[in-house]
């Protein structure tokens, strides 16, 4: 079986990397089709990359900028809030754009290699128009949040979305989609598209890991990681503020930076260290909890470490999953713009509450009860003797 992942953005290609692999191990054929700028992360995880687009151009559809926040979520229902209808339709709209910049290369790729099957992230509809080019089944792939292109019925086809597919000629694809899903039940909104379940595996690139992550921590003291993410700056106004909270309540502080940050970073108080470019799944591991901007990978992996966390989101997507979060009951959340007692607060609070670590440990639970990557190889398999517009019901896991 010849396998085409297709990917999105840079910090989106780290989710597609376990299944791909998956797929690789059990004798598939495989290819992962990316921006030009995402084609490191790829080959450094020893996979297959093929460059699609130019990247100038899909740059530019991708760096249109939207109102992402804060305070752009809405309320629909006692402990759910998602992101408000207009601002999710700019987003879909934003991912068209960005698929309109690859499709040509991408089908002209397809038609060269002819895979049986396309499983595109679901922000990245050029996989869709590929796989009905080709007339092979297409599956989604999340990157831990519910939100993406699809179409389920003929009254949600958007004349964007149709386009992208007409100058090949070819219908565009309606009807139930399949996303396979990483997000832990816990923490899942609910939606319209089926779900096949699979164990979130964190993936970050390699890494050696150095002494101090090997040797025994003198006191016992908690060891917190603090990090803004690898593609914002979002913790940059209050890490200060959060790190020295830390060290007054007796903990030790690993910031967890990009080789950017770590040369805009000063001198470092006692206590504090700091690891450059590091993967977080493998730093965490050493950690007792982790105080963060809201991004899905960094919470996800510190609910596989089944660590409580804090999250100080800066924009709508951060404060979508920080809502989660804190509604799963695994760690706490603030407002932008809280400052001085209330982080203090929230600080202690996170390093005392024992229900925050029990529940993340729930949640690290319900991941590992989920079908490892090597089990959705075989759903895939089904997909393709299914056929191009039959993409089977996912069974639920044993």
């Amino acid at each position: 079986m010849r396998v085409l992942f297709v990917g999105h953005g840079p910090a989106h290609v780290p989710w597609i990397i376990p299944l791909a692999w998956a797929c690789r191990l059990a004798g598939h054929d495989v290819r992962v089709a990316v921006r030009p700028q995402c084609t490191a992360p790829v080959t450094k995880a020893g996979l297959v990359a093929v460059p699609v687009g130019d990247e100038a151009v899909a740059g530019a559809a991708a760096a249109r900028r939207l109102d992402l926040g804060p305070g752009r979520l809405k309320a629909t229902g006692a402990s759910m809030a998602a992101l408000d209808t207009d601002l999710a339709e700019a987003l879909v709209e934003k991912m068209i754009a960005v698929a309109d910049t690859l499709t040509d290369d991408l089908v002209a790729f397809a038609r060269f290699w002819r895979p049986d099957i396309v499983v595109h992230d679901t922000a990245a509809a050029a996989g869709q128009v590929a796989a009905a080019v080709l007339k092979v089944p297409a599956v989604g792939h999340t990157w831990g949040v519910s939100l993406g292109v699809h179409c389920e019925r003929e009254s949600e086809l958007r004349p964007s979305y149709a386009r992208l597919f007409e100058r090949f000629g070819v219908a565009p694809l309606v009807g139930p989609s399949v996303w396979i899903d990483p997000c832990p039940p816990g923490l899942r909104p609910p939606h319209g598209v089926r779900r096949a379940d699979m164990r979130y595996v964190p993936y970050a690139g390699p890494a050696e890991v150095p002494r101090r992550l090997r040797e025994e921590r003198p006191g016992g003291r908690p060891l917190v990681c603090v990090t803004g993410g690898v593609t914002t700056t979002a913790l940059d106004e209050v890490r200060d503020q959060v790190v020295a909270t830390l060290r007054e309540q007796g903990a030790e502080v690993v910031l967890a930076v990009t080789a950017e940050q770590a040369r805009a970073t000063g001198p470092l108080p006692d206590g504090v260290r700091m690891v450059e470019s590091f993967p977080l799944d493998v730093l965490l591991a050493h950690c007792d909890a982790l105080v963060h901007h809201g991004g899905v990978g960094s919470g996800l992996i510190a609910v596989t470490r089944g660590l409580p966390q804090l999250l100080l989101p800066r924009n709508a997507f951060q404060e979508h999953w920080a809502h989660l979060v804190r509604e799963s009951g695994a760690g706490s959340a603030l407002p932008a713009g809280a400052t001085g007692d209330a982080v203090g607060a929230a600080v202690r609070d996170l390093l005392t509450r024992p229900s925050y670590r029990e529940r993340s440990r729930s949640l690290r639970d319900e991941i590992a009860a989920m079908p490892a990557p090597d089990r959705l190889v075989g759903f895939l398999e089904e997909c393709v003797r299914a056929g191009h517009t039959d993409v089977p019901t996912p069974r639920k896991a044993d």
